[in-house]
């Protein structure tokens, strides 16, 4: 009797426990829904206030009067230094380039960012190339990237592949059909053309056709290509230049053509300090805030 009695006892806890466990179960799933769904509305809710006037906030993302070439068009600008902004700003931009835009990537230089890169790539071949990209792994050509990523800002550094084999004026067609695509493809995309970084004295000399002459050449193309289609230029050049326009030996790389980390380095700190703010309606104020332009 005493064991019989025992039994009944067990199966008695056992048949407790399986109730409690099935009322619990959909409390357990209602608390979980709840936390997911609020942390989902948190998120939207953090990229849909950073614009407020009491935040620090990505100036970048917000579209600009108009980006698009038609309407753009002769209406270019240089973009000047400015207040610093945190690596935040560029985490809705796609850097795309050759072997020194990969760098950003093998020196993981800012905190969330996407590069598309291919060594070797030149302005001709950009639009057919399959690049490597990060993110999905897969590669891609240019546009697919574009569309992919759907970028807010484009920074696009080209022109070092070719520079020491081809005319400026063959870089800067390939370079202005490329930019003229990227912006049919995403005509709300800030499209940011860099300058190409100098080369050391010693390579100038170890191979003329990479004389600062061409660059220079080169990049008051770049920069006048800009204006004519109505995008950004920035002068990363400027950044690595010694006073006699060679790449500074801090920043070089063995080879004299590609970054150090140092360079890396430099580059990031030159981004930060150098952001689109002409042709806002917002701007950073001097203490870092986005303020409305009036």
């Amino acid at each position: 009797m005493e064991e019989t009695s025992i039994k009944r006892k067990e199966s008695v806890k056992e048949a407790l426990g399986h109730t409690i466990w099935l009322l619990l179960l959909p409390i357990a799933f209602f608390v979980a829904s709840v936390i997911i769904s609020s942390r989902a509305v948190s998120y939207h809710l953090d990229r849909s206030t950073l614009h407020d006037y009491d935040k620090k906030a990505d100036l970048g993302l917000v579209t600009i009067a108009s980006t698009r070439a038609s309407d753009n068009a002769g209406n270019g600008y240089e973009i000047p230094e400015s207040v610093a902004v945190d690596d935040g700003y560029f985490s809705d931009a796609l850097f795309f380039g050759d072997s020194i835009t990969s760098g950003l990537t093998i020196y993981d230089m800012f905190e969330s960012f996407n590069v598309v890169y291919k060594v070797g790539v030149n302005t001709h071949n950009a639009m057919t190339e399959e690049f490597t990209t990060t993110g999905t792994g897969e590669p891609m050509n240019m546009i697919e990237a574009v569309k992919y990523y759907s970028p807010r800002k484009l920074y696009i550094m080209l022109g070092t592949n070719g520079i020491n084999w081809a005319t400026t004026d063959w870089l800067l067609d390939g370079y202005r059909e490329l930019v003229k695509a990227i912006m049919t493809e995403n005509p709300d995309c800030m499209v940011i053309l860099q300058s190409i970084p100098p080369v050391s004295e010693s390579k100038s000399i170890e191979n003329p056709s990479f004389s600062k002459e061409n660059f220079h050449l080169y990049n008051d193309g770049i920069r006048q290509l800009a204006i004519e289609l109505g995008c950004y230029f920035l002068d990363i050049n400027a950044a690595f230049s010694t006073p006699d326009g060679y790449l500074d030996p801090s920043y070089a790389a063995p080879d004299g053509v590609h970054f150090g980390y140092a360079g890396y380095q430099r580059w990031h700190d030159y981004l930060v300090t150098h952001t689109v703010q002409g042709g806002s309606v917002y701007r950073i104020s001097d203490e870092g805030y986005v303020v409305k332009n009036t």
